[in-house]
């Protein structure tokens, strides 16, 4: 009977450390097995998203509500000083100009469809080229260096030499000259005196 006991105490230890010793080697099997790790959700920027995509979705236009619509704010670059953007009503070259943009000028824009950006304006979706949108706000463009007109120089009129007028000749002064004596021509003589006759004398 001893003996009997003895082997079933055996048999059960034997038993119990099978069993302890399998769920150890099955710990370590999980010890040994890689937890994955979660990677983390890339952040995409609409900027760096292609063309067609800024604010994209599947709503068609006119449909989206542009109280909530997600937009990408961009500004206008344009290359001359004093020049602006044409805004248009459709997204094409024949669509009506409904108003401009100036350089440095900022709109909140929807999407960028075949060259052509999509925003919003007074409640309203408008269009303008793309290419002339950028991700930064542009520095001022310089005015033009105004070009003086060159002032054209007169000919020198040549002088007329002046004429000498002539000189008026002084009227001569008659010089009086005496009477001229006739020739050979005497004196007139004096008229002698006529003397009166004396009276007589009375006697």
């Amino acid at each position: 009977m001893r003996r009997d006991m003895r082997k079933q105490g055996v048999l059960f230890l034997g038993c119990m450390i099978m069993i302890l010793g399998g769920c150890s080697n099955r710990n370590k099997m999980d010890d040994f097995i890689p937890t994955p790790t979660p990677s983390p959700t890339p952040i995409v920027d609409e900027n760096d998203l292609p063309e067609g995509t800024a604010g994209a979705t599947d709503t068609p236009l006119d449909e989206l509500d542009l109280s909530t619509v997600e937009t990408t704010p961009k500004y206008v670059k344009m290359d001359k000083f004093g020049s602006t953007l044409n805004v248009r009503a459709t997204p094409s070259t024949d669509g009506d100009v409904i108003g401009s943009l100036v350089h440095r000028e900022k709109v909140d824009v929807i999407e960028i469809k075949d060259g052509w950006a999509a925003f919003v304006n007074d409640n309203r979706i408008k269009y303008v080229k793309a290419e002339y949108l950028v991700d930064d706000k542009p520095d001022f463009l310089d005015p033009p260096t105004a070009t003086p007109t060159p002032i054209p120089t007169p000919e020198p009129t040549p002088t007329p030499a002046p004429t000498a007028k002539p000189t008026k000749a002084p009227t001569p002064v008659p010089e009086e000259k005496p009477p001229v004596k006739p020739d050979n021509s005497e004196e007139p003589e004096a008229p002698e005196e006529t003397k009166e006759p004396e009276a007589a004398a009375e006697e």
